[in-house]
């Protein structure tokens, strides 16, 4: 996967920027240009469009500035729109984004399913991977954990899987990281072969994880055992019921884990 140009949304309603912090580290490391995108709407605190571009534009433009001055190619956007979310995949098809960064926050079960998240709309319309950031941390532990399944015979699931080790493993070597990888199986009569794909993959067998269990708690406790900064995972059904389900899986892990979540789709 290669990053062109990073989409980052930007929280008119915040000080702090996780997701803009994040974005400086993957740009550094990648030479990939940054878009900063804002939406404002009523519901953010705004009365009018004007209202907003006089309060959020001067914060746009200084943290644009702080990234020009430190050496990147940045571009800035603000929008007005009452569905916000949906306005962030717009924009991602219109720059052709190579990854959408977003600053996540935790949720209880109950709210999640009360409602559908703009974390949900990204992970379901999103035409480019998207990385939900947590409180913006430094990555100190340098190890990644991806989920994938090795035992997928189905072609956009074997190019899935392929996706995201190959991705963990370039972020591995780009970030000075640990690469882990984990499965979640059921039939403990069809239990995966940790040492072939430990072979296929070129890394000690310490590294692959396969357990018995549902794909979001093995992966939220092997990511808390290792103490992951990053998860990656992906899907291939996004629409109708199995997006649902995708969707909060992928939820689940964001308030269940203090790592930041990387999802791929195909």
């Amino acid at each position: 996967m290669e990053l062109n140009t990073i989409l980052i949304v930007v929280d008119p309603t915040a000080d702090r920027q996780p997701a803009f912090e994040r974005g400086l580290d993957t740009a550094w490391d990648t030479g990939a240009r940054l878009h900063l995108y804002a939406c404002a709407s009523e519901s953010s605190g705004f009365s009018d469009l004007e209202e907003a571009r006089a309060k959020i534009q001067p914060r746009l433009d200084e943290l644009a500035g702080r990234a020009s001055r430190d050496g990147y190619e940045v571009s800035s956007e603000l929008e007005w729109a009452t569905d916000w979310a949906p306005q962030i995949v717009s924009a991602a098809n219109r720059i052709d984004a190579s990854m959408i960064l977003k600053h996540s926050l935790d949720h209880r079960s109950v709210d999640r399913e009360k409602r559908t998240t703009s974390d949900w709309v990204l992970l379901r319309s999103a035409p480019c991977p998207v990385l939900l950031v947590k409180d913006f941390h430094d990555w100190s532990h340098r190890r990644i954990l991806a989920a994938v399944n090795p035992a997928a015979t189905e072609g956009a699931h074997v190019r899935l899987n392929e996706q995201i080790t190959s991705l963990a493993q370039r972020l591995s070597t780009l970030h000075g990281s640990d690469a882990h990888f984990v499965t979640a199986f059921q039939n403990m009569n069809k239990v995966p072969d940790a040492g072939k794909y430990a072979g296929e993959w070129g890394i000690g067998t310490e590294h692959v994880h396969m357990r018995k269990g549902s794909p979001a708690d093995v992966i939220r406790d092997v990511a808390s055992e290792l103490e992951v900064d990053l998860v990656i995972v992906g899907t291939v059904a996004r629409d109708g019921i199995k997006g649902r389900v995708v969707g909060n899986t992928c939820e689940r892990l964001l308030d269940q884990t203090h790592s930041d979540l990387l999802v791929l789709n195909q």
